[in-house]
């Protein structure tokens, strides 16, 4: 028997929380984009949502362990659930600090850089993508999240990759100063840590999902 099955009001909280997060992950890619392109006002109107969806996915979250605290019906996977929706959060967490940084710092990216920090972004919301969907998949399939994860991991090592290579060409351009060379460093390494919170749940997926089918 699934966690569906033995409490559809506790699957259906967590799918409110998964469907914000996959929300606020689809924002990364435009919010980023308009940024890029100096479509200031749009960028900005993005930062909002964004800021309002995190916080709507606080209250969604503290609803949620309420529920796991005091009414659900599966006792055993409390503390599994509590871990996977912290991980959960971090992600918004992470979208959100990264949104912010550009919004507050402000990076001045070369144009020549513009298709590299494009792709880093679809790779990381491809990661986040796929760990939701395994997320999904723990309260009805849970055999099938290691299939789903492992796309996750690809993603997430792919991010490493493109990271590095925005990185490597950033103290490779000699025109560049060494404080815009680091600004492209630090922007780099926080994209690329959104897919490093989407490993971290897949991590905690892949665990939970052998306990359940125990």
């Amino acid at each position: 028997m699934t966690i569906s099955d033995k409490d559809k009001r506790l699957t259906r909280k967590c799918s409110n929380f998964i469907d914000l997060t996959a929300q606020v992950n689809l924002l990364t890619r435009s919010a980023v984009q308009c940024y890029l392109n100096k479509q200031r006002f749009a960028f900005e109107e993005y930062v909002e949502q964004v800021r309002q969806l995190e916080s709507n996915g606080d209250v969604l979250r503290r609803d949620t362990e309420s529920h796991l605290y005091t009414e659900a019906l599966i006792p055993e996977s409390r503390g599994d659930l509590l871990g996977l929706i912290e991980s959960t959060d971090d992600i918004i967490d992470q979208i959100k600090k990264t949104i912010l940084l550009f919004a507050v710092e402000e990076p001045e990216i070369p144009p020549s850089f513009h298709a590299d920090y494009q792709q880093l972004i679809e790779i990381c919301v491809a990661a986040v993508d796929e760990v939701l969907l395994a997320f999904r998949l723990f309260f009805t399939e849970p055999n099938r999240i290691g299939e789903v994860i492992t796309k996750t991991y690809a993603w997430e090592k792919a991010a490493d990759k493109q990271a590095a290579k925005i990185i490597h060409n950033a103290f490779r351009t000699t025109n560049l100063s060494l404080s815009q060379q680091m600004h492209l460093r630090y922007f780099a390494h926080n994209i690329d840590l959104i897919a490093d919170k989407a490993e971290d749940l897949a991590d905690r997926l892949s665990l939970a999902a052998i306990k359940q089918m125990q």
